[in-house]
């Protein structure tokens, strides 16, 4: 993965990209400037693995182009793609709240572009800004929820 520096004209880019993603709707101007600061954006192409299933957990990131399949390992060794994602999907969420190995492999299906929060970027933010870090944890909440609903869902289902 090609990791881009941000300059002033990146850290724009990265604001502007915020305030499209649904994830931030509910952030002002001066918090999503703050957010644009604290993050990077990488470009992957297709077929890099994001992370593997098992690996420690320390980012979660946000598609802003492309795409990504979430993987799981069988016991016979066969993948299966659980989930795909695309614009605007955050993936990798759990490694925010807990310190367990990540629970499923994310490939890219498509070149793509993602936007990179680090879990010590985001426990930086969480004690020098307390009420920007609840907002996103609670974005965070909200995403896993969504996420658990639809499994619940898919649990139905199959009985």
């Amino acid at each position: 993965m090609e990791r881009k520096h941000l300059k002033d004209s990146g850290i724009a880019r990265v604001k502007n990209i915020l305030k499209e993603l649904p994830f931030f709707e509910e952030f002002v101007d001066d918090e999503l400037d703050y957010f644009a600061r604290q993050m990077s954006l990488r470009s992957c192409p297709k077929k890099t693995v994001i992370f593997r299933e098992g690996d420690v957990g320390d980012y979660l990131f946000f598609v802003v182009e492309g795409s990504v399949d979430v993987r799981l390992e069988s016991p016979d060794a066969n993948r299966k793609v659980i989930a795909s994602y695309g614009w605007g999907s955050c993936v990798g969420e759990m490694s925010m709240v807990d310190d367990y190995p990540r629970s499923a492999t994310i490939v890219v299906t498509k070149p793509s572009e993602l936007l990179i929060m680090t879990k010590t970027r985001f426990e930086d933010i969480c004690e020098n800004n307390p009420r920007i870090g609840v907002k996103f944890m609670k974005g965070l909440a909200k995403n896993l929820s969504v996420r658990l609903r639809g499994m619940t869902g898919r649990f139905v289902d199959l009985s």
